[in-house]
């Protein structure tokens, strides 16, 4: 009689946990897209990270299917380490909000924002005077 119960115990346990494990994900990909639907949130969302910001210049391009190059491996490791997939986003017209950084230290700082529609598929600062990347977090 106790074999039943404990047996039916362990399989409750093993759904509750299985159940919460599920939630946990869905929550952390739901968290995972970031939505900057304007450009007040565009600079708060920069403002957050430490970065102080003027008038962004605004490009439109594609996101490529892959990148092949070191560069763009590099910098799709940057978006990843940074919680961002733009590989998920391949052929999206994207939105480029290239941002002078007023707090940089130099006037070749700029932070950048990759957008398809809404959402936030790429970000970095880079100093353009050396060409180097760096996390906007």
């Amino acid at each position: 009689m106790k074999k039943p119960m404990i047996r039916a115990l362990l399989f409750l346990t093993a759904a509750a946990v299985c159940g919460a494990v599920m939630l946990q994900s869905r929550a952390e990909s739901q968290r995972a897209e970031i939505t900057l639907r304007d450009e007040a949130e565009r600079t708060a969302w920069l403002s957050l990270r430490g970065w102080q910001v003027g008038e962004p210049a605004v490009s439109q391009s594609l996101v490529p299917d892959t990148w092949q190059t070191q560069p763009g491996q590099s910098w799709l490791r940057l978006q990843a380490a940074q919680g961002l997939h733009p590989e998920k986003y391949a052929g999206c017209e994207a939105t480029r909000y290239l941002y002078p950084v007023t707090n940089g230290g130099s006037k070749y700082v700029y932070a950048e924002l990759l957008l398809c529609g809404d959402i936030l598929i790429g970000a970095q600062v880079y100093d353009a005077s050396t060409q180097l990347m760096q996390s906007v977090l």
